[in-house]
């Protein structure tokens, strides 16, 4: 079988986290210019400067979160790191609303047990995910 590749569903509250956080962190700064009577836009250039690896940061997961099914593992992606997990280590795959730090960017999310240990990641398209990885291992439970 193909790999396919499975994109994070985003919730709007968190999109607007992401990118309004960015906004304000290049705004403020020049909002701060035009309010200030000694302040300097080349101050204001700087700090909008500084501020651009934190903005980068910020958005990776925006654009790097993706999950890759292949015939015998799941790689999961956040834009930081990637997680390799084998098919057959997987127990089970359960629906969640765990609010808890995951390479999802949704709270819509599926938890994946594997080898005593856990993580969440969140689908766009749930349904194809769990055909897909049901027709490549049927051994894992699948609660729906």
């Amino acid at each position: 079988m193909a790999d396919i590749v499975f994109t994070s569903k985003i919730d709007f509250w968190i999109a607007f986290m992401l990118w309004g956080g960015s906004f304000l962190m290049i705004a403020v700064p020049f909002w701060q210019w035009k309010k200030s009577e000694n302040g300097s836009l080349a101050n204001s250039i700087f700090l909008a400067f500084i501020f651009l690896p934190l903005i980068a940061l910020m958005l990776m997961p925006f654009f790097g979160t993706k999950y890759t099914l292949s015939d015998d593992q799941i790689l999961i992606d956040n834009g930081f790191s990637t997680q390799r997990i084998k098919l057959t280590d997987i127990t089970y795959i359960a629906p969640t609303r765990n609010m808890i730090s995951a390479p999802a960017l949704s709270l819509d999310r599926l938890e994946i047990d594997y080898k005593n240990k856990k993580v969440l990641i969140s689908p766009k398209d749930k349904l194809l995910f769990y055909q897909e990885i049901r027709a490549r291992n049927p051994n894992i439970v699948i609660v729906k």
